[in-house]
């Protein structure tokens, strides 16, 4: 699977293709190319914990990293998603800088998932 040429798009909100992403829409374009496509669910104004909404989205918790998996973490202040490149890589996308690649703890992590 191939994702490098997701570094550098741009943030959308609610973004879910190539002309603009969310971090979310990151996660969900990944496991679209990965063969492992996971629903979306319908954001409500709030931003829920991924343990709550993994069953309707598609993926489990797992308690230790894995490569490949998503990394739940908080970054300024708000739950924010990451796709783990390797032990100390990830990709995710940001307001300010759209698609990146940075280590996986410069923020805190709460949680690990993978694709069902």
């Amino acid at each position: 699977m191939t994702i490098s040429d997701l570094v550098g798009l741009p943030y959308k909100v609610h973004g879910r293709d190539e002309s603009g992403l969310d971090c979310f829409g990151l996660i969900w374009l990944i496991a679209l190319r990965n063969g492992t496509p996971i629903n979306d669910p319908v954001y409500k104004g709030f931003n829920p914990e991924l343990v709550k909404l993994a069953d309707e989205i598609g993926v489990k918790k797992i308690e230790h990293f894995e490569k490949g998996c998503i990394i739940e973490m908080i970054k300024d202040g708000r739950l924010h998603l990451g796709y783990a490149l390797d032990e100390t890589q990830m990709i995710h996308c940001t307001i300010n800088e759209g698609v990146i690649v940075e280590n996986i703890y410069r923020y805190p992590v709460k949680g690990f998932y993978i694709f069902k």
